[in-house]
């Protein structure tokens, strides 16, 4: 079950195209990312990840889009747990 002082985040990417491998490489190595999944629709990944503070958040939403086959995120910040099976 998570902490109550943790954060949780969904975030989508879109990435170059041709470079979804590459991006999902990259995302594999983030000890924040929990889960990761190719998805269609407006994004090519939505991952869930958790962070200690809203800084934590914004400092890994930056460093992912200096990321050189990333060209856009949109992250949604969880509010409330309606089901959790993670």
């Amino acid at each position: 079950m998570w902490g109550m002082s943790e954060l949780r985040a969904i975030i989508g990417v879109k990435a170059r195209a041709g470079r979804l491998g590459e991006v999902g490489n990259l995302l594999k190595e983030q000890k924040e990312v929990l889960s990761a999944f190719e998805v269609t629709g407006e994004f090519d990944i939505m991952f869930l990840s958790r962070f200690g503070s809203m800084v934590e958040l914004e400092k890994f939403i930056k460093s992912v889009l200096l990321w050189k086959y990333v060209e856009r995120t949109t992250t949604f910040v969880v509010i409330n747990t309606i089901k959790d099976r993670v």
